[in-house]
């Protein structure tokens, strides 16, 4: 009994192969797409967990003013769990990369174990002042290159730099920076481009800026463990932490005191000195005297030495001149030389373009004509096949019609045999009913007198039950009695009768069924003999036409095998022609080629020789400097000569007056020199009071969470896990709705054969069992082709995705055995349990039942049939389409779900991307109303910035100043670094436009921050809470949040200048100008401009940031389209497999209208108007589903430092509905063959 239902089960599938693949595309497409969003997070948390386990990403990061010590690290890393420490240094500079493009660099200390580097191009530092740059910012055409440290950076951060450039020798990723945010700066444009690691040995340092701490046996990363263990460790490192912050300022305090003790030694030596120099002179004074007599001779030397230098010069000159003259010479050669490679290059690069684009044209051209010679030679190898089963066919046709012939004739004789043969059953026929209705009246008669027997018995034996009753008398003794004895003879003479009628009955009513039989058989023969009549007509009218059809069919193939000769000759002349215009172009295309190789060479050759001559140039430049310099000394020399000679003389004549004037000046010297030894006295005093002042240090202990990279992440894969519960769930909500529709349907069109199952003795489980294995074997496949796609695939696309923000390890894919019991356990559900819901109410019902035809449901008005005037206007197929529509309220609501549901997703999908793409716009013409930002090397005053702003044509109301720097945002939670932003003014109109959403935001008063709502929602603030404001010299404020405004691009928070006065004791630092460009100038070249001036730090012009802007969110685009396709292949499913059944279930109605004699047009109107209905009716529900799919949606995708806003705009609506109908209507179309091809006769024939 199994093999046999698993045979039907699989004679069902090959005969309903398309219902089968819906069923299992929808079910794997769900599946996919269910195991692939479900395994991006653990996907992703294991590369990220492998990267950062690799690289020894830290568990804490301790920072203190004072700093670190070697001993403070050593101490840490002795600590119980501490695994390792380390300590490192880190800075912030200006460089230039790129020829005139100044930005700024975090740099930071290489270190050992922990935040080690991911090295993707070049090689680790071996020297000092040799760095490694970040991967994501640096090209490897950066490689060698240097940064030097530009002359804007502070005098502190050059002393820290040990070099003055550092050459990026390598390229690497750094656990520290998961994502693409490097911070933001104090300095330039407030904006870090990226980070260098440089070896500890090429900063000059005294002390460490941090400390970076690994614990040991620490659980995953991002586990629940993780963060309890660190939350048990953090106040011992915080308590130990303190011990030597303590420790640190006791050792400043302790050296300080040294060095005042040094001092005070120094100055009691410097008294020493004093009177030790004093004596020196004395003797000095004397050793003058000396030197006056010696004066004299050195006086007569010099005269000759003066005369010998004049005739040196003189040859000096001579020889100058004469190399001056070459290095003309030379320089001239080397100007037309350099012309000549510039114009050699330029002539290469035409030449490679021309090439370049002979080349595509070549291949263009080459691709055309193999792509219509190819098209060509199918035409004709289709149209040999056409003319031989076109005369395949009408050799056939012949035969057939020959067959036919004979086949008539042979009709005609067994017709005339038929209709004698039923001239003689008719007779026999006639005879059986007179027989019939003769033994029928003696059955009639003999039944009256039974029953009057009967009733005679009856009142018989009612007389003696009623003597027995009065008398007390038993019945059986009354029997014995004569009347009993009479009355029980007459029982036994009425079953005698009885039988004897039985018997006649039976033989009647078998006599009976023998006539209908004979009569039924003599009627299908009648109706045979006609039919037969009719097909021989038919026949002869047919052999006619189709001899008709045969000459026509032989002149049409003659035709076409005159088409088919011209066709080869015109492909055989335009394949020679093209093969040989090809040969042609590839062999200019080659010498080309060669020609350009040749001229390559020759450059190179140029090149070379002009670095050589250029060398040799600079050091003949060099030695000419060289001569005139000593030509230059020389003359300096004669010239000053005869003054000195004659200053010599004068010197010696007032030798003893300056003798007896050094003496003087010797008192006065060292009287001055007894000041100075008060004034150290002095500034010892000072320095002591320095010391009162010495503040113990603050310390911070920041974990992971305080790192914007590694909480990004997290957060990251946590949306994608949000995003993930939505869209499968909807997908299987779908997947279970179709197939319980198609087992439904599949299961009342095999009603009859259940009933027969039953009648045979199966059980409702082994009936059930077929429907399950044809359901659950398409889940199956479906899970698995869906499973295998959905976890490579899917997980692949996002990662991709999320490259423009990680990207720092290629994907790693987890082992999630619950991920695939679930899936296939859900899919098994969503189609067997949608099963069992189909055959449960029918398997209950009784064997006889479900034989027969189900009971079509009554008839009911619809609710338009009381609105008379509307309804009145309607044909009679727009009526029939309204009741079909509202009356089977079961397909209403599964189509509209259906459709609902796929127009939904497309509506979410189309809204995502309007979200995203109006980023920048929402951004830079609602928000950010400046055309760029001018940043100062120093701070301004409004007095010095509108100087400024005169010298180049503006007014003070075109620009705003401001102070914009970096501040950490620092809750109990975490923090965030944000931009910082505090106004000279409190008017900001013009420049930046703070409002929520249609109303304004006040800019905020002392002691308040305004912060930006994508800031607020991932810090977990609302207004009226109070937030710590921390800046890069761990200066902090504290202030009460005002109110959130809207931002999109990066995080900023507003304050106040008396806020900065009030907490952090002084006025802020006016750095950074926000200027509306000059009515129709280019900001681009007015920036320009203004970087030349020697205050002016950096520009950021924010049409440049708005590219950026919309070329990083243009990948998530791919997120876009892969919403929309498998919402497209969703719809296009659902629609296929509910037409599908509608037109499967409405077979015996179509055929009808066909035999009422509808056209092809009419029908299909009839059927696909329906459908369009619901369609229309879906789609418009699924746009209201799509709007609160998409907000939920929308409220899961976050990215730092950027918000997006939701929005569905018009055109979304419109795709989505269009999309949907335009499916239906292909639907539709695919649908019209089979409703020509159903059999009006074999769809109309009864069930039973």
């Amino acid at each position: 009994m199994v093999k046999t239902l698993l045979r039907s089960a699989l004679r069902e599938i090959r005969q309903s192969i398309g219902r089968y693949l819906a069923i299992l595309a929808i079910v794997g497409l769900g599946v996919g797409f269910f195991a692939g969003l479900r395994a991006c997070q653990p996907d992703m948390m294991v590369t990220g967990v492998k990267y950062l386990e690799e690289h020894g990403f830290y568990d804490f990061r301790l920072l203190s003013t004072l700093g670190f010590t070697d001993e403070d690290v050593a101490a840490f890393a002795a600590r119980e769990g501490v695994e390792a420490a380390r300590g490192a240094v880190f800075t912030d500079f200006l460089t230039e990369i790129r020829e005139g493009h100044e930005v700024v660099v975090k740099a930071h200390s290489i270190t050992e174990d922990i935040n080690t580097l991911k090295l993707s191009a070049g090689r680790m530092p071996e020297a000092p002042n040799e760095c490694l740059g970040d991967a994501k910012y640096f090209l490897e055409e950066d490689l060698g290159r240097v940064l030097p440290v530009n002359g804007d950076n502070s005098e502190d951060t050059r002393e820290l730099l040990k070099y003055g450039g550092y050459t990026v020798v390598g390229l690497a990723w750094s656990p520290y920076y998961l994502n693409y945010e490097r911070g933001t700066s104090s300095l330039g444009s407030g904006s870090v481009a990226g980070f260098v690691y440089i070896p500890e040995e090429g900063f000059d340092f005294e002390a460490y800026h941090e400390i970076f701490l690994a614990m040991a046996d620490a659980a995953e990363p991002y586990s629940d463990a993780y963060g309890e263990q660190m939350d048990a460790w953090e106040p011992e490192v915080e308590d130990f932490l303190e011990q030597r912050a303590e420790l640190r300022y006791t050792t400043l305090y302790d050296d300080a005191m040294e060095e005042i003790r040094d001092a005070e030694q120094e100055i009691a030596d410097g008294w020493d000195d004093y009177h030790r120099e004093k004596a020196d002179a004395e003797q000095e004074l004397d050793d003058a005297y000396r030197e006056l007599t010696d004066g004299e001779s050195d006086y007569e030397q010099g005269q000759k030495d003066f005369e010998q230098g004049q005739v040196d010069y003189e040859q000096g000159r001579r020889d100058y001149a004469d190399g001056r003259q070459k290095v003309s010479d030379a320089q001239k050669e080397l100007d037309d030389a350099q012309k000549e490679v510039a114009d050699g290059e330029q002539e290469l690069v035409e030449a490679r373009r021309e090439l370049d684009d002979g080349w595509a044209e070549y291949n263009q051209a080459k691709a055309d004509a193999e792509r219509e010679l190819a098209d060509a030679y199918q035409k004709l190898l289709d149209g040999e096949r056409e003319y031989a089963d076109g005369l395949a066919e009408y050799n056939d046709g012949l035969k057939q019609l020959e067959d036919a012939e004979a086949e008539i004739a042979d009709g005609e004789r067994e017709i005339q045999d038929g209709q004698r043969q039923l001239n003689a059953a008719e007779s026999q026929l006639n005879a059986s009913w007179a027989q019939l209705e003769s033994g029928r009246q003696q059955l009639e008669a003999s039944r009256a007198q039974l029953d009057a027997g009967e009733a005679q018995y009856a009142a018989g034996y009612q007389k003696l039950q009623q003597a027995a009753a009065a008398s007390g008398v038993p019945i059986e003794t009354l029997l014995a009695t004569p009347e009993g004895i009479q009355l029980t003879t007459l029982r036994s003479t009425l079953d005698a009768g009885w039988q004897e009628y039985n018997a006649g009955l039976q033989e009647y009513q078998y006599g009976y069924a023998q006539y209908q039989e004979g009569a039924a058989k003599v009627a299908q023969s009648q109706r045979e003999l006609r039919e037969g009549q009719t097909r021989l007509a038919e026949g002869r009218k047919e052999i006619a036409a189709n001899r008709t059809k045969l000459d026509d069919a032989k002149r049409e193939l003659d035709d076409a095998r005159r088409e088919l000769d011209d066709g080869w000759a015109e492909y055989n002349q335009a394949k020679a022609d093209a093969d040989r215009e090809l040969a042609e172009a590839r062999q200019k295309l080659q010498d080309g080629e060669a020609e350009y190789a040749d001229g390559l060479a020759e450059l190179e050759d140029g090149k070379t020789k002009l670095a050589d001559g250029e060398r040799k140039l600079s050091d003949a430049r060099q030695e000419l400097r060289d001569a005139q310099k000593k030509l230059d000394d020389a003359k300096n020399d004669l010239d000053k000569a005869p003054g000195e000679l004659a200053d010599a003389r004068t010197e010696l004549d007032d030798g003893w007056k300056e003798y007896l004037d050094g003496r003087a000046d010797a008192d006065r010297e060292f009287a001055d020199a007894e000041t100075e030894l008060r004034d150290a006295e002095q500034e010892l005093a000072d320095a002591r009071e320095d010391l009162k002042e010495l503040k113990r240090a603050t310390t911070y202990v920041l974990t992971r969470e305080e790192n914007t990279g590694s909480i990004c992440f997290e957060n990251d894969t946590s949306i994608v896990a949000a995003v993930s519960v939505v869209f499968p769930v909807f997908f299987f909500l779908v997947a279970a709705l179709v197939c319980m529709t198609t087992m439904k349907r599949m299961v009342d069109e095999e009603r009859t054969q259940i009933g027969v199952l039953k009648a045979l003795g199966y059980s409702g489980g082994q009936i059930m069992s077929k429907y399950l294995f044809y359901s659950g074997s398409a889940a199956l496949v479906g899970s698995l082709a869906g499973y295998g796609l959905g976890i490579t695939g899917l997980p692949w696309v996002i990662w991709e995705i999320y490259g423009m923000i990680y990207g720092f390890a290629p994907l790693e894919h987890a082992v999630l055995p619950a991920l695939a019991t679930v899936s296939f356990a859900a899919a098994l559900l969503c189609s067997m349990g949608a099963t069992y819901l189909a055959c449960r109410m029918e398997l209950k019902r009784q064997a006889a039942e479900l034989i027969r035809p189900k009971t079509p449901k009554a008839g009911r008005r619809v609710f338009l049939e009381y609105i008379a005037p509307l309804w009145k206007r309607l044909s009679f197929l727009h009526k029939v389409s309204v009741r079909n529509v509202l009356r089977y309220r079961s397909r209403l609501f599964m189509m509209v779900l259906g459709i609902g549901g796929c127009t939904a997703l497309l509506c979410t999908g189309f809204g995502i991307r309007d979200s995203i793409a109006h980023v920048a716009d929402d951004q830079f013409d609602e928000i950010t109303l400046y055309d760029y930002s001018v940043t100062f090397q120093d701070g301004q005053t409004p007095e010095t910035s509108a100087a400024f702003l005169e010298s180049y044509g503006w007014n003070e109301e075109d620009a705003l100043l401001v102070h914009s720097g970096s501040v950490d945002v620092v809750v109990e939670e975490g923090g965030k670094s944000v931009y910082l932003v505090v106004s000279s003014t409190d008017c900001l109109e013009g420049f930046l436009s703070l409002h929520r959403g249609e109303e304004p935001v006040a800019y905020p008063g002392p002691g308040e921050v305004v912060l930006n709502t994508g800031l607020a929602e991932s810090l977990g603030v609302v207004p009226g809470e109070t937030v710590e404001l921390r800046d890069s010299k761990l200066g902090t404020m504290a202030v009460k949040v005002s109110a959130v405004c809207d931002n999109y691009v990066f995080n900023y928070a507003y304050v106040s200048a008396e806020t900065c006065r009030q907490q952090l004791g002084e006025e802020p630092e006016y750095n950074t100008l926000y200027v509306r460009a000059h009515e129709g100038a280019d900001p681009y070249e007015e920036g320009a401009l203004l970087l030349e001036d020697e205050d002016v730090g950096a520009v950021t012009v924010n049409a440049s940031t708005r590219e950026r802007v919309d070329s990083m969110l243009s990948r998530l685009d791919y997120i876009v389209v892969v919403i929309v396709l498998c919402a497209a292949a969703l719809a296009f499913i659902v629609l296929y497999n509910l037409t599908n059944i509608n037109v499967t279930e409405r077979i015996r109605e179509i055929a009808t209208i066909k035999v009422l004699g509808f056209y092809q047009n009419e029908v299909a109107s009839y059927v696909f108007r329906e459908i369009n209905i619901l369609s229309v009716l879906g789609s418009i529900a699924g746009l209201g589903m799509g709007k609160a799919l998409h907000a939920f949606v929308m409220a899961q995708i976050k990215i730092d430092s950027m918000t997006f806003a939701c929005r569905i705009s018009p055109l979304g609506y419109v795709l989505s509905f269009l999309l949907t109908m335009a499916f239906t209507l292909l639907i539709s179309a695919g649908m019209r063959p089979r409703l020509r091809r159903i059999d009006m006769a074999e769809s109309l024939k009864s069930i039973e």
